[in-house]
């Protein structure tokens, strides 16, 4: 069961709906916030869900998370879109205190965790961790990661990715030590900027063969459309593997993608909302995806020899067919 405070925002109190456009007075938020805080019956602590108001196809994204959530929570859930020009911060001030608030999205839930003091915030959808909130970040877990690699192409011996301070991934011995643990070394290689990461793609995949792959991270690893094509021209000729954390990617012809699986992740936001209601503690207050989706290039797997075997293909969410 969940209600909607949106449009500029809509919501609904004793049955009546509310609607005020435009750009609101901050008064005029906090009334109609508090009355659907006085409304919430006492024995529920309704979960308040903030995302940003976007366009397809990314639309579709955060209606899949939140409606993971709310079965995930199991309770009372408010749904808060806001547009880009409205702050979440006015709004978060007037909830009710014992109300968890889900923020999904890097820009709501950098505005939100920098100015919160009393709620329990729990932030998705993200590229990187956050201080002094719960979550669950975009970066995948990366033992499911290296297992999925090592099942397809266990001759890698050698992982490349290019990252720069925005990189997604906030902790690399984490990720070097999981790469490790099943014989492979995670080499990661810092850039500032586009045309420094293109000189250094270049310089690697001079030297590259079958034991090498690049990883490419959710946000992208400094790769445009160019560049992409230069990487996947030259790992179809010098059969070296390119994977992705970018779903669109695996189309192009990257030989597989690890990605969110929206839903279920918005199922663990909601189940971590729960947790932190009831106090039950979590091993960290930041996590890793585990809720992911992995498809796989089969045109790409012909050509470097990997075998998609009826045991391999049980454990892949998705093969592209070959054409």
């Amino acid at each position: 069961m969940h209600k909607e405070l949106a449009g500029s925002f809509y919501g609904s109190t004793g049955g009546s709906a509310i609607k005020i456009s435009g750009i609101m007075g901050v008064s005029v938020i906090c009334s109609s916030v508090l009355a659907l805080c006085n409304s919430i019956s006492a024995s529920t602590t309704e979960l308040i869900v903030i995302y940003p108001q976007v366009r397809e196809p990314f639309a579709r994204v955060f209606e899949e998370i939140v409606r993971g959530a709310e079965d995930g929570y199991q309770h009372s859930v408010q749904r808060v879109p806001l547009a880009e020009n409205q702050s979440p911060v006015d709004f978060v001030h007037v909830v009710d205190r014992q109300s968890p608030v889900l923020v999904l999205g890097n820009r709501l839930a950098r505005q939100v965790s920098e100015n919160n003091k009393e709620h329990n915030v729990i932030v998705g959808a993200v590229n990187t961790g956050f201080t002094n909130v719960f979550g669950i970040t975009l970066t995948p877990n990366f033992d499911l990661l290296t297992s999925k690699l090592s099942l397809l192409v266990p001759a890698v011996k050698q992982v490349h990715v290019i990252a720069g301070a925005n990189s997604g991934l906030t902790d690399f011995k984490l990720a070097k030590e999981a790469f490790l643990s099943r014989g492979i070394t995670l080499l990661v290689h810092e850039a500032d900027n586009l045309r420094m990461a293109a000189g250094t793609y270049r310089k690697l995949m001079h030297d590259f063969d079958e034991d090498d792959a690049i990883w490419i991270l959710p946000s992208g690893s400094f790769v445009n459309n160019p560049m992409l094509s230069i990487l996947l021209q030259e790992s179809w000729k010098k059969r070296f593997v390119v994977f992705s954390s970018n779903p669109v990617h695996v189309k192009r012809g990257a030989l597989f993608s690890v990605y969110p699986n929206n839903y279920k992740m918005g199922l663990s936001l909601g189940r971590l909302a729960q947790d932190v209601v009831q106090g039950v503690p979590a091993e960290q207050k930041m996590q890793s995806l585990d809720d992911i989706f992995v498809t796989v290039n089969e045109r790409t797997s012909n050509h470097l020899g990997v075998n998609l075997t009826e045991d391999v293909r049980a454990q892949i969410d998705l093969v592209l067919p070959a054409r």
